[in-house]
């Protein structure tokens, strides 16, 4: 994958976007997000901070017009880090994951939360977050989401990889990022992959699990999230009506005000 394409409201193509500093292999468009008027796209494999360490591109739209503004590395990045995996974005700040960095424990993972600064336009290294109970092959960044004063960070591999997903929320006062809690689905079961997708919005959140295997071998399935204060809780397990063992639905999910999109 070496482009990302924009596409406006009515489905043409606005932009076709390409890596200033593009090369072979870079996986560049693995990952993508957008909000507003900014665009961030991950290139799980770029090389600058070694071999598949990996790295982000921030592109800002200045009239109808989009162009790169920005390049992030990881501050600590070591090769084999996939910095870039996944990528999200929300108003001025930004989460990126690194499922493979092995600070936590050896492809225990992580995530990194960007920042804005509204005076400058640049985007700078907020908070670097590991898991708490980080383990071997966790994966923690294989998917990450954040909205408003929320972020979530799945971890496919967590718990014998019936996997797990981990909610932040950011102190509005002192600016830090804290782990609000870990969700593991309510009829977790090995290898489910839980966490292997996720997104957030507002109160809610999904989470794909994309080899649960109640509609029949890794068929998938997905759950929705609410959060009531500080506590969130699932509120409903979502499987397609014509669920067939190999689907994996959830492999991909999506959530916004009263709709929720489920890829398999």
């Amino acid at each position: 994958i070496t482009r990302s394409q924009v596409w406006k409201a009515d489905g043409t193509e606005d932009q076709i976007l390409y890596a200033s500093d593009a090369q072979a292999s870079d996986d560049f468009g693995w990952s993508v997000s957008i909000d507003g008027d900014y665009a961030i796209v991950g290139a799980r494999y770029e090389d600058t901070g070694g071999s598949q360490a990996g790295a982000v591109y921030i592109f800002k739209k200045s009239g109808t017009s989009w162009s790169q503004q920005q390049i992030i590395y990881a501050s600590d990045a070591q090769a084999g880090d996939n910095f870039g995996h996944s990528v999200g974005i929300s108003g001025d700040y930004a989460i990126v994951g690194a499922p493979y960095e092995d600070s936590g424990a050896d492809n225990g993972g992580s995530a990194y939360i960007y920042k804005r600064n509204t005076s400058t336009d640049v985007w700078g290294s907020e908070q670097h977050i590991t898991a708490s109970n980080a383990g071997n092959n966790d994966y923690f960044g294989i998917s990450v989401s954040i909205s408003g004063d929320y972020a979530i960070v799945g971890a496919n591999g967590e718990n014998s990889a019936s996997g797990g997903v981990y909610i932040y929320t950011r102190n509005t006062s002192t600016g830090s990022w804290g782990s609000e809690q870990l969700i593991r689905a309510s009829d977790a079961q090995g290898v489910d992959e839980f966490g292997y997708f996720v997104n957030i919005s507002g109160d809610y959140a999904i989470v794909g699990s994309r080899n649960e295997d109640t509609g029949g071998t890794d068929a998938g399935a997905a759950y929705i999230y609410v959060r009531s204060g500080t506590t969130w809780s699932e509120q409903q397990k979502i499987q397609s009506s014509d669920i067939q063992a190999g689907d994996q639905f959830g492999e991909s999910v999506s959530i916004n005000s009263n709709y929720a999109i489920v890829g398999a």
